[in-house]
């Protein structure tokens, strides 16, 4: 029997990614989707579309059934938004989430997947050197405070019984449509910015390093979890490689064959100068990145030249 997922804001870029490699990988015969946003998905089809926020309980009561896995990638806001407007991201993000916990209690799902956060839950690290799972957590915005008070929320649910849980910390995913569906992410930002001979706002001296994820590893990764029943645990989904800003620009120069005009910017307080993750637990279970990134700018770059036809 194939086993039905609940994406919670799955017409986002993750969501839409993940049904998308779900196809491509042939497992429709192991999941059903279901996607559960205000917003229907635009690019790919769930089995079944509701429309709905998370704050719609009686929605997701009536939808939500025995056996479920239920996938929460739901955010409303980015750690820039969060500097003057605190209060609107625990209104909008954290209060929501738990009253879905409280719901779910009795709901006896197959579990719940919490998309956190791989970048401002751990905030600036001591060391230069791949982040783990066990690292503290010093969230350096009210977005990453909120993501942190969430997974905080979730483990006690499951120390309860209320469910199994997992918590992933991805890196910084990109990929195809990107752009269309998030409002951050430099790849996407850059990729705009070229054919347009646009500006590309950098903020700070152009060196803070990133770990960049191709989407499609990303998905590969969250599956692995779910079939290996690897509950109650949290995972970095991260390459462990880091690219500093810059150099990240030429790269994206070299796949496009396109000069990129830069805006140096003040650096942000939301700004961390160096995040990258250790995946090693993840990989221990059997998965790893497949897509380096210069592939998956080519993969990214073909995409924009197609959608600009």
């Amino acid at each position: 029997m194939s086993q039905r997922l609940i994406l919670l804001g799955g017409s986002g870029f993750i969501g839409q990614s993940l049904l998308r490699w779900l196809n491509e990988n042939r497992a429709p015969k192991k999941y059903r989707t279901v996607v559960f946003d205000p917003n229907p998905p635009k690019f790919f089809q769930p089995d079944l579309y509701l429309r709905g926020r998370i704050a719609d309980l009686g929605k997701l009561k009536r939808l939500i059934n025995p056996h479920d896995l239920v996938i929460h990638l739901v955010h409303t806001t980015i750690p820039s938004d969060s500097m003057d407007a605190p209060g609107l991201e625990f209104k909008e993000n954290f209060q929501p989430a738990v009253r879905l916990m409280e719901m779910l209690k009795d709901k006896n799902i197959s579990g719940l997947v919490y998309f956190s956060t791989g970048g401002t839950i751990y905030g600036e690290p001591e060391k230069r050197k791949p982040i783990r799972e066990d690292a503290p957590r010093r969230p350096n915005s009210f977005y990453g405070l909120s993501k942190l008070l969430i997974e905080d929320a979730v483990m006690m649910a499951g120390r309860m019984g209320w469910f199994q849980y997992l918590i992933l910390r991805p890196a910084n995913p990109y990929g195809p449509w990107q752009e269309q569906l998030n409002r951050h992410g430099a790849i996407g930002r850059i990729f705009q910015a070229l054919p347009d001979d646009k500006k590309f706002s950098l903020f700070g001296k152009g060196d803070t390093v990133r770990d960049y994820i191709y989407v499609d590893d990303l998905s590969a990764g969250l599956t692995r979890l779910i079939e290996k029943g690897a509950w109650d645990q949290i995972y970095n989904i991260g390459t462990g490689k880091g690219t500093g800003l810059l150099r990240l620009i030429r790269l994206c120069e070299r796949v496009s064959g396109q000069k990129l005009k830069r805006d140096f910017r003040p650096i942000r307080g939301t700004d961390l100068k160096y995040n990258v993750l250790d995946g090693s637990r993840l990989k221990r279970l059997g998965w790893k990145p497949k897509t380096g990134l210069e592939a998956g700018l080519e993969k990214t770059w073909e995409y924009f030249l197609g959608k600009n036809k």
